[in-house]
Parts: structure tokens; sequence; C-alpha cells
């Protein structure tokens, strides 16, 4: 193709045909500028066409970690709320000095204060980070992703982390008051978590058993305000997810 052009400027020469010459030249140059101008469009279109592709597994991704995350602190806070219901009643049966136990207090000790997990999932969020943070087009809906792995995320994570070292530095004072029922003695409650005072009457003297209980109750509604908060962002998010995957896969 080339020598072609090129015997046909030859032969313009040649002939003395100078204007046409001039004329011609500027018409291959056009030519071959638009050319490369469409070479680039495609190579562009290639491209995008590729990042578009990687943007829509890391936006399926998070969006498959956002569902299992929701459904496990779900279940997290599930756990939690029925803690703090045993620590609130625990606290107004041991104010209350006409209350007398029975064996359905044994679960009430028992969880006193256990503990639930939450292990997010962050393959997803850390391919983000890995292709870079540009590849999510909707800028609005990466600001939202990044504030909720680095603000919501990284407050349930310290949350978990206090709930860890709370159960550590009052375990040992809770047990030198309660006894931990055998697992033979459990089934009928199938619940592996029971325990039972000492000395039931006299547990409603001890003021520091009653400070451990009431802090470790306070501290509970706080992580469980963290844990919600949390929870209703993730939902937000999600939705506006599954709407950008839509929106890539038309």
């Amino acid at each position: 193709m080339i020598k072609f052009f090129r015997r046909i400027r030859q032969n313009l020469l040649t002939e003395g045909k100078t204007v046409k010459y001039f004329k011609y030249a500027i018409g291959e140059i056009i030519l071959v500028v638009i050319g490369i101008l469409i070479a680039l469009q495609i190579n562009n279109w290639n491209e995008n066409r590729k990042d578009n592709f990687v943007e829509l597994k890391i936006l399926q991704s998070l969006n498959n970690d956002l569902i299992t995350d929701i459904n496990n602190l779900k279940g997290m806070i599930k756990n939690d709320s029925l803690s703090i219901q045993y620590n609130r009643q625990l606290i107004s049966i041991l104010k209350d000095e006409s209350v007398n136990y029975d064996a359905s207090m044994a679960r009430m000790f028992g969880d006193i204060n256990r503990y639930d997990a939450f292990w997010p999932q962050k393959m997803g969020f850390e391919s983000l980070k890995s292709k870079g943070l540009e590849i999510i087009k909707n800028d609005k809906l990466k600001s939202e992703i990044v504030n909720l792995y680095d603000f919501q995320y990284a407050q349930v994570s310290e949350s978990m982390d206090l709930k860890k070292q709370l159960y550590l530095n009052t375990n040992s004072i809770f047990l030198d008051y309660l006894e931990t029922i055998s697992s033979d003695t459990s089934r009928k409650f199938d619940d592996s978590h029971l325990k039972v005072p000492n000395d039931f009457n006299g547990l409603k003297k001890v003021d520091r058993f009653m400070n451990h209980l009431t802090h470790i109750y306070t501290e509970r509604l706080i992580f469980q305000n963290y844990a919600k908060a949390a929870l209703e962002k993730m939902k937000i998010i999600q939705k506006q997810i599954e709407k950008e995957i839509t929106k890539a896969q038309q």
C-alpha cells in the first residue's frame, strides 16, 4: 500500500504536476491522521471495555461480600440483643431482695459476659484498592464504599477488640461467684453456656459483681449502636452497588 502511494507521488512529480502533487500529499497526510485517530479510538474503546469488565467484577465481588457481611452482622446483633436482654434482667433480679433463684437464670448467668464476633469479608475491597479506586466511575458510590470500609467497618472492628478485652478482664471475676454447669446437665436447656451462682442471695450484696455487670451492660449497648449504624450503611451501599451492576450489564 505504501509503495502504491509512493508511485503515485513519483508519477505526479515526473509529469510536472506540482500542484496536484501537493494536494495529493495533503490528502495522504489527512488519511494517515484519520487512520491514527481511528486506531487510537479503537484502542481507547478496547481499554474502556477492559476497565468496564474489571469494574463489573469488583462491584460483583463487593456486592457478594456485603450480602454475606449483612447476614453475619444481623446474626451478631441478634445474639448481642439477647445478651443485653439477659444482662438487663439480671441487674433487675439482683436488685430485688424478694426474688429467689430458679433454673431459668442459669442461661442469663452463663451469657453474662459472652461476646459474639463479626468477621467481615474484604476480598472485593482489597481488589478495588489493588486495581485503583479510579476503576469505580461513579464518584459518589466510590466515596461511600471507601467511607464504609474505612469508618463504619473500623468502628465495628474496634468494638470487637473491646468486646474481647471486656471478656478477658471480667471472666475471672465472674467465675469467682459462678459455677459452670456440666454439659450433661445443660442438655435440657439446649445451651452449653450455663452458670449458676455459688450463693445467689449473697451475690445480691456483692457490689463488685454488680459494678462489672452494669459496666458490661452499658458497653454492650454502645457496641450494639455501632453495629446497627454499620448495618444500615451496609444495606444502603449494597443496594447502590446492585443498581450500578444492573446499569453496567445493560
